[in-house]
C-alpha cells in the first residue's frame, strides 16, 4: 500500500511544499547570519541556530500539516473515499500506508534542510571549521520526533474534508507550541504537544532557544521515547476512529 500511495504522490503538491519550506529556512537563516556577522561569532553552531529558529517554531510544522493534508487531499475527490471505506484492507494498514507516505516527504523536507544549510554554511558564507556532523543527528532526530504529528494530523486529514480546517489547527497547534517552550509556566506542555516535541529536537545544542536540550543521550531518549509512544497511542486512535467510520 505504501508503494500505491507514494505513486499518489508524484506529481502532487508534496514535493514543492516539502522543497520550499526548509529552503526558505536556510535563506533567511543566511540573510540573518550575514547581516550580524559581528555579533554571530559561533560559526557552524550559530549559523544553524539561525536557520532552526523560525523552523523550529512554525515552518517544520505547518508544512507537516500541509503534507498530510495533501497526502489525504485525492481520497476526498471524487468516490475515492467511498472506496477506501469498503477496501478488505485493515484499518491499520490503511492508516500507517498514510502515515509512511507523509514521513517520506517530511524525511525529504530534513534532508533538504540539512543539505542546505551545509551548502550555504561552506559555499556563502564560507564558515570556519569542517563539516558538524552534528547538523546530520539532529536533523535524523527530528524525523523521528515529528511522527506524532504526522500521525495526528493525518488522522485530522482523515476526518475533515476540508484541506485549510486541519492545516489550521496545526497552526494554533504551533501557537500554542511556542508558548509552551519559551514560557516557564507552560514548560510541562512541551513535552507532550507535538508541535513542540519537533521545536525541541530541531534545537538540540542550539543556541536560539533558551533551555534548548544538548545532543547528549540525556537529551535525546526522552525525545525520541515520547515520541514513539504518542505516535502508537496516536495510530491506534486512527484505527478506532476509522473503524467507527466504516461502520456508518
Amino acid at each position: 500500500m505504501l508503494r500505491a500511495e507514494l505513486i499518489k504522490l508524484r506529481r502532487s503538491a508534496v514535493w514543492p511544499i516539502a522543497l520550499a519550506l526548509p529552503l526558505l529556512a536556510v535563506t533567511t537563516g543566511t540573510i540573518n547570519y550575514a547581516n550580524n556577522a559581528d555579533q554571530l561569532t559561533g560559526g557552524w553552531v550559530a549559523f544553524n541556530s539561525q536557520v532552526v529558529l523560525f523552523y523550529g517554531l512554525l515552518f517544520f510544522s505547518l508544512g507537516i500539516g500541509l503534507l498530510a493534508a495533501t497526502t489525504w487531499r485525492a481520497e476526498h475527490r471524487g468516490t475515492n473515499w467511498n472506496l477506501l471505506l469498503t477496501t478488505s484492507r485493515r484499518p491499520a494498514a490503511l492508516i500507517l500506508a498514510k502515515v509512511a507516505a507523509t514521513a517520506v516527504s517530511v524525511a525529504f523536507m530534513q534532508a533538504v534542510l540539512v543539505v542546505g544549510t551545509l551548502v550555504s554554511g561552506a559555499f556563502v558564507l564560507r564558515l570556519d571549521g569542517g563539516v558538524p556532523w552534528q547538523l546530520v543527528v539532529v536533523g535524523a532526530i527530528a524525523i523521528i520526533a515529528a511522527l506524532p504529528l504526522v500521525v495526528v494530523q493525518s488522522l485530522l486529514s482523515m476526518l475533515l474534508k476540508s484541506f485549510a480546517a486541519p492545516v489550521a489547527v496545526c497552526l494554533a497547534g504551533c501557537v500554542l507550541g511556542v508558548a509552551s517552550v519559551t514560557s516557564v509556566g507552560l514548560r510541562p506542555l512541551s513535552h507532550v504537544l507535538p508541535q513542540a516535541i519537533n521545536t525541541r529536537a530541531l534545537n538540540l545544542g542550539s543556541t536560539a532557544l533558551a533551555g534548548s536540550g544538548s545532543l547528549t543521550p540525556d537529551g535525546v531518549l526522552p525525545i525520541l521515547l515520547t515520541a514513539l509512544g504518542l505516535a502508537a497511542v496516536c495510530v491506534a486512535l486512527g484505527v478506532a476512529a476509522i473503524r467507527r467510520v466504516k461502520l456508518r
